[in-house]
């Protein structure tokens, strides 16, 4: 059988327990001889203090004490109604707040349709521009006018390339000695 704790059974004494748990605690104290002891003990404690208190504490007049808590009140509510008017008024600026939410939004959507302008002229290929994009038998070559880049890759068995009609093209090939695939992606500006 578990025992209350000294903290329960002292509250339970007093009648300080919520509803359900004074009930639990007094079934237990009802048959545990052990805990009605100190229950007895903590009650005995309790009356003797409030003897020994109503000794040494003066007698009060609660009806004059009454009085000057409720004046005391009065000034205190008078006080506040002389501060309130003074205080500036504060506004509620809901238009603050609505714009507060609204700007962000709009510049987040002006920036997207911006975006996604932007990336839609640049996606199309420029075929005014003399670019030839080529596959060779040591790798591709990108020209534009003058100017050639090259990119190599090693000589190996099978290098697969394809290629895309908006000016990719693609080269891969697995390396004999280490096994890897290399792949390589060449856009045409």
């Amino acid at each position: 059988m578990k025992h209350p704790g000294e903290e329960i059974l002292a509250l339970y004494a007093g009648a300080d327990l919520p509803l359900w748990r004074q009930w639990v605690t007094g079934w237990h104290v009802r048959r545990c001889e052990r805990c009605r002891a100190e229950v007895r003990e903590f009650r005995r404690t309790r009356e003797g203090l409030a003897r020994e208190a109503a000794g040494w504490m003066p007698t009060l007049d609660w009806e004059r004490l009454a009085a000057e808590m409720e004046a005391n009140i009065r000034v205190g509510l008078a006080a506040g109604q002389c501060i309130r008017g003074r205080e500036p008024q504060r506004r509620s600026w809901p238009l603050v707040r609505v714009a507060a939410v609204a700007i962000p939004l709009v510049v987040l959507t002006l920036a997207g349709f911006w975006l996604q302008l932007h990336r839609l002229r640049t996606a199309a290929p420029s075929w005014g521009q003399d670019v030839l994009l080529e596959a060779t038998g040591g790798g591709i070559e990108l020209r534009q006018g003058d100017r050639v880049l090259i990119l190599q890759h090693p000589e190996a068995e099978r290098v697969t390339y394809s290629g895309s009609v908006q000016g990719s093209l693609r080269a891969h090939w697995v390396d004999a000695e280490t096994g890897q695939v290399t792949i390589q992606n060449v856009y045409a500006p």
